[in-house]
């Protein structure tokens, strides 16, 4: 006599109720939709948006655990593309990405596309704005810590190269930036242009203020230990350098 339970699972065409489905069960596309729905309908999902919260976890939790392993290959993005295959899943949206997905350059760019239209950023310099938050509050954590290790510039310098970035107009700039004379000399060089400057009297006339609102703040304080006259002595031996 058959179990009341598995008879009952059967009927309602919801085997996985009874903790095992026939062989080749899950290998039907219309059975696993069958459960998704099913599944869906257990974690209160009303829109396609709702699936972003979907965790392993609640497979193993409403017996889909097999099916999740062997058919969706323990990946929640893998199943929600078999469910809903005409929806345009972001990815990066889910609890975590797919392993190896931030390798792969269209994937990072379709992130920072993305990402360019959810903060609404319309003109270039706008991209100076972006601080570590920018991508840990919108589900880049993972692409800014494991692939750019840390770096918002290498991130922007990579989707949009074609642009002259100045390191230095970021909230901060990479470790090491200013320990080598090229970068505060390119500094120095684009502060010239930017106050007029003409003759190596006329840095003088700068002030610490107009260093620290000019994206030198770090390189004042810590690299010069916020003396202003070290800065024009390296400004002065970087200028001998380059023969001016």
């Amino acid at each position: 006599m058959n179990h009341p339970v598995h008879m009952n699972a059967i009927q309602l065409g919801r085997p996985w109720l009874d903790g095992r489905v026939p062989d080749g069960f899950w290998k039907k596309r219309v059975n696993r939709v069958s459960y998704m729905q099913w599944l869906g309908q257990q974690l209160g999902f009303e829109s396609s948006e709702d699936w972003y919260q979907i965790r392993n976890r609640d497979f193993r939790d409403h017996n889909g655990c097999t099916l999740l392993q062997r058919s969706y290959r323990s990946s929640a993005l893998v199943a929600m593309q078999d469910f809903l295959p005409e929806y345009n899943w972001r990815p990066w949206l889910f609890s975590k990405s797919p392993r190896g997905y931030w390798n792969e350059a269209e994937n990072r760019r379709a992130y920072m596309q993305w990402l360019e239209g959810k903060l609404q950023i319309d003109d270039t310099e706008d991209w100076y704005e972006l601080s570590d938050d920018s991508f840990i509050q919108n589900h880049g954590s993972g692409l800014l810590i494991n692939y750019y290790h840390g770096s918002i510039l290498s991130a922007i310098c990579e989707f949009r190269p074609e642009f002259d970035w100045k390191p230095w107009l970021f909230p901060r700039v990479p470790n090491g930036f200013w320990q080598l004379p090229e970068n505060r000399n390119r500094y120095y060089q684009w502060l010239s242009q930017l106050h007029h400057i003409q003759s190596f009297c006329d840095w003088n006339d700068l002030s610490r203020e107009d260093v620290n609102a000019t994206g030198g703040a770090g390189l004042l304080s810590h690299y010069f230990s916020g003396s202003m006259t070290r800065l024009r002595s390296d400004v002065a031996s970087l200028m001998i350098e380059e023969g001016v």
